[in-house]
């Protein structure tokens, strides 16, 4: 992949000056000793992330509002026929929509690049051309649509083995439509509001206008998401071994639990999470038998919790929890069988996913555990 400087070697006027904002300062960061300047610097770059992607947004909406009023106003000039007349209108309008849109998405990745590059650096961490740009590459895909990670089998767990082939025709589906769909019923509820209040007379124009935020909106969602995946992710190295001993209290005899409980995790999404996968590896590696194999017999969910003992339930407990906090999706099934667990231990544990990734994010110590 091109390096900034080659990226901007040859470039003059606009293009230049906005490549050089967009790489502005990021050969320039280096490591802080200091915990908490570390921290406060990595939630300044998600700020302004944030801020970044949300001004994108406003331009590019901007920028097709400006083409619809100006294919508009010559609605009738193209073509005699009207019908044709607005086909022709309607094809040019998406024409620019989808130029403008790719530029956008372009602009929006040597962002994340930059971004993810200042927080490797920041962490004291690889920010080769090659590791950087697959991990914005995945982490822009997974905050964007939240595709799936690694689907293919994983220490003999066949992700997607409790997942009908329906249920995954219908995930690629809602994929494929989720930005496009979710900015359309928007900008669509919008509208109706609009007339409603306002009457018919306004004009598309304002409609149009009001909108905008829409387009600010979802880019300030997905740049946000993306950010905090980078973060994580970046984090992991670093708190790694903290959280496998936070989960197994140092005690090999519950790895085997614990990695039934991941498996469990893998199978409510149907794939793995890297971040999972670095916590499933370690755990692994420092148990001392190494034997554990995944079971073609019942799921740890579908299991009777009866047959284990206060101790063990507490260890699936701090499993699921730190395992839900470091991957950021859907948390429907998980949480259901957390309930599940907290219903038979003597005393039910207060600590959630979310005050684990609070933590992590923030660099400070993992919650005191009360079980």
């Amino acid at each position: 992949m091109a390096s900034p400087g080659d990226l901007l070697h040859g470039l003059q006027g606009l293009p230049k000056l906005a490549l050089s904002y967009i790489f502005r300062g990021m050969d320039l960061v280096n490591p802080v000793e200091s915990k908490d300047e570390r921290i406060r610097m990595l939630k300044r770059v998600e700020f302004y992330s944030v801020v970044e992607a949300g001004a994108l947004g406003l331009l590019s909406g901007l920028l097709l509002l400006l083409v619809t009023i100006w294919m508009d106003s010559n609605r009738g000039m193209i073509l005699d026929d009207a019908f044709w007349d607005g086909v022709v209108i309607l094809g040019i309008i998406i024409a620019f929509g989808v130029v403008i849109t790719m530029v956008e998405l372009s602009v929006m990745y040597f962002l994340s690049l930059r971004n993810a590059r200042i927080i490797a650096s920041l962490n004291g961490q690889s920010t080769t051309a090659e590791d950087i740009d697959e991990q914005v590459m995945v982490a822009l895909v997974n905050a964007g649509l939240q595709t799936p990670n690694n689907t293919g089998e994983f220490f003999g767990i066949n992700p997607r083995k409790h997942i009908s082939r329906l249920q995954v025709v219908f995930a690629a589906i809602f994929l494929k439509t989720k930005v496009s769909g979710s900015r359309a019923i928007i900008k669509m509820m919008w509208k109706r509001f609009a007339i409603r209040v306002f009457g018919r007379t306004v004009s598309r124009g304002a409609l149009e206008l009001a909108s905008l935020p829409v387009f600010a909106f979802w880019n300030m969602w997905v740049m946000r998401s993306t950010i905090r995946e980078l973060r994580m992710r970046s984090e992991m190295p670093l708190r790694e071994e903290e959280l496998v001993a936070y989960i197994t209290m140092n005690s090999d005899d519950s790895s085997d639990l614990c990695l039934d409980t991941i498996e469990e995790h893998i199978f409510c999404l149907g794939d793995v999470h890297p971040n999972v996968e670095r916590v499933f590896k370690r755990i692994y590696e420092d148990s001392n038998k190494q034997v554990w194999k995944t079971t073609s017999e019942q799921r740890f969910a579908q299991r009777n919790l009866d047959q284990y003992s206060q101790p063990q339930l507490y260890t699936a407990i701090r499993t699921l929890v730190v395992t839900m906090a470091i991957d950021p999706r859907s948390r429907r099934k998980q949480n259901k069988l957390l309930k599940e667990l907290n219903e038979v231990v003597e005393k039910e544990i207060e600590i959630r996913p979310n005050d684990i990734t609070h933590a992590i994010l923030n660099g400070k110590e993992l919650p005191k555990w009360n079980g």
